[in-house]
């Protein structure tokens, strides 16, 4: 399982997971499993999850935020992790996408016995690494 922190601006108008075409999330996921680029069809992105059997949520349900930056959520109510977890106990890894998302994490779900890892943030707003570096510690992450 992947978690966010919360989605943005485009992917609540849309309805969708990292609709933003600048985030690298699709691009970084398709090359880990090493697959040709991503469609623009959200079904086949929904596909290509279930395929991989990945399931994407996300740390916050509701929170107040101006724009898309995670540094400016407020007020935020956590998802219930820890009840998704114990109800699919297949859930054997939880990748948490950024910072944010990993702090959140361990504050609101202190208790959740799952291996829960670090992996770099795919917003275009963390630049500090590559796509290439992203993605070589997305795998590392998702494979060892």
């Amino acid at each position: 399982m992947i978690l966010g922190t919360l989605p943005g601006p485009e992917s609540l108008r849309l309805g969708q997971y990292y609709a933003y075409t600048n985030n690298q999330f699709w691009m970084i996921l398709y090359n880990v499993f090493e697959e040709s680029e991503p469609s623009v069809s959200y079904s086949e992105k929904l596909s290509f999850l279930h395929k991989h059997s990945v399931a994407l949520w996300d740390v916050f349900y509701s929170a107040e935020r101006q724009g898309a930056l995670d540094a400016d959520i407020k007020n935020e109510v956590p998802n219930d992790i820890p009840g998704l977890v114990n109800a699919y106990p297949n859930i054997t890894r939880i990748l948490l996408n950024g910072r944010t998302a990993e702090k959140s994490f361990h504050i609101f779900c202190p208790d959740v016995c799952v291996n829960a890892v670090y992996v770099p943030s795919t917003s275009p707003a963390y630049a500090k690494m590559s796509l290439e570096a992203k993605a070589s510690a997305w795998r590392d992450a998702l494979f060892s």
